[in-house]
């Protein structure tokens, strides 16, 4: 019988370590993991314990250490922001503590009503373990097919939006089970529906996913349409160079037939400049370098002395439509607003962007102005006079800064306007 008993204990705690593995990948999908063999031991054993604490009725110890404990794991093992943070905790949180206490109560009901027979008793110990396992199992598939990038995706508003949502559940379970009546049975309505409506917040979360795919998708098909743009100009120039070469080979041929030397090599020169502004390479991705292109171009047309600095051969954790949002924004305000400046000579703007050795992105923009800036409640709004939609530029790239948990800085003077960027973990 004890050895009977002590394989049914170790047959218990298999379960018990796998709905732990199965909670560790969930919370991955909110937010990423401190690096290190440490932090991820404190992970993994802390998934395990919370995801199989005991509830019971009026048990506010338990219920209150498994709150406190889950919320210290994500702010301190988890990178990122604390919505993000906060929203494993009030998504998973209510899940956890409703299960829990539901698998437990019902099959203690039954136990009840059959006197609690010792083969019921063995089934128990064995059920116990396999049903939560399971609820775990399909929770994880859920996040997995439909939430996979949650993490990457959602920002700062949509994190505190799905906060808001789940924290109704999150204060009705708790509080149904901190003054639970004396009939246990009275909380499963509560208890399923806060289990439904966490589900449901997760239905919701995709709902988001798509959307904002959708509108990636859509930007990334603007983004192509200007590359090809882009691409049409160079062609256009090229043929258009082409069909005046014997010109251009007629006319140096005689300078240099004249004597005239140092007027052909000049000549030389421009033909070179001229090809060479129509196909300058900034970076390897060919979207976000038609981008520039196109910008450092159109910055040249309107005699803006430009300099381009950019090194992003390193880049891998910001995807192309993120950083054509950023350079696209910026460059069109700098170059916006250096063509009000009367005076070409005054005319300037530089853009410097690099990935550092330690991963971190930096992004720097500045440009001469002599427009006024219009400031209200820490937003900046466009001085264009047809009242249109404008000024969205700087929100568009905040909210690709905050996409990425980075900092942007925004700085002036009476002539000139900088705007910096810093993203981690790039």
């Amino acid at each position: 019988m004890n050895i009977i008993l002590t394989i049914t204990s170790y047959l218990y705690n298999i379960p018990l370590l796998v709905q732990g593995f199965l909670l560790y990948q969930i919370l991955s999908h909110f937010a990423g993991r401190r690096p290190g063999k440490f932090w991820t031991a404190i992970v993994y054993i802390s998934c395990t314990v919370i995801s199989s604490m005991i509830i019971f009725p009026n048990d506010l110890f338990n219920v209150t250490i498994v709150l406190i404990w889950f919320a210290l794991l994500m702010v301190l093992a988890f990178q990122g922001s604390i919505w993000q943070k906060l929203a494993a905790v009030f998504v998973l949180y209510p899940l956890i503590i409703s299960q829990n206490f539901l698998v437990m109560d019902i099959l203690g009901h039954l136990g009840d009503s059959l006197g609690w027979p010792k083969p019921w008793d063995m089934f128990c110990t064995i059920a116990d373990p396999i049903l939560h396992l399971l609820i775990w199992y399909c929770i994880y598939k859920i996040f997995q097919k439909h939430l996979p990038q949650i993490g990457k995706l959602f920002d700062n508003k949509i994190w505190i939006l799905l906060n808001i949502i789940c924290l109704a559940s999150l204060v009705s379970i708790t509080t149904c089970i901190y003054f639970a009546p004396e009939q246990s049975i009275k909380m499963w309505p509560a208890a399923f529906a806060c289990f439904a409506t966490n589900l449901g917040c997760i239905a919701l979360a995709e709902y988001f996913i798509i959307s904002i795919q959708q509108d990636m998708e859509r930007k990334n098909l603007i983004l192509q349409k200007s590359y090809y743009e882009e691409l049409e100009q160079n062609q256009a120039q090229i043929r258009k160079l082409r069909h005046d070469m014997n010109n251009h080979l007629s006319t140096i041929q005689a300078l240099f037939r004249s004597g005239r030397q140092e007027e052909a090599e000049q000549y030389l020169q421009e033909i070179e400049g001229e090809l060479a502004v129509r196909s300058r390479v900034f970076c390897k991705n060919s979207i976000i370098n038609a981008i520039l292109n196109a910008k450092y171009n159109l910055a040249l047309e309107h005699h803006i002395d430009s300099f381009f600095h950019i090194d992003l051969d390193k880049l891998i954790g910001i995807d192309a439509i993120s950083l054509c949002c950023l350079f696209s924004n910026t460059l069109d305000n700098a170059i916006e607003a250096s063509v009000k400046i009367p005076d070409i000579k005054e005319r300037h703007l530089s853009v410097k962007a690099r990935v550092t050795e330690n991963g971190y992105f930096t992004y720097e923009i500045s440009n001469a102005k002599k427009n006024a800036i219009l400031e209200q409640k820490g937003r900046f709004k466009s001085d264009k006079a047809d009242g249109g939609p404008h000024g969205l530029g700087l929100s568009n790239v905040r909210e690709t800064v905050e996409k990425y948990n980075g900092t942007l800085d925004i700085s002036y003077t009476e002539d000139t306007f900088t705007v910096t960027v810093l993203i981690g973990n790039a």
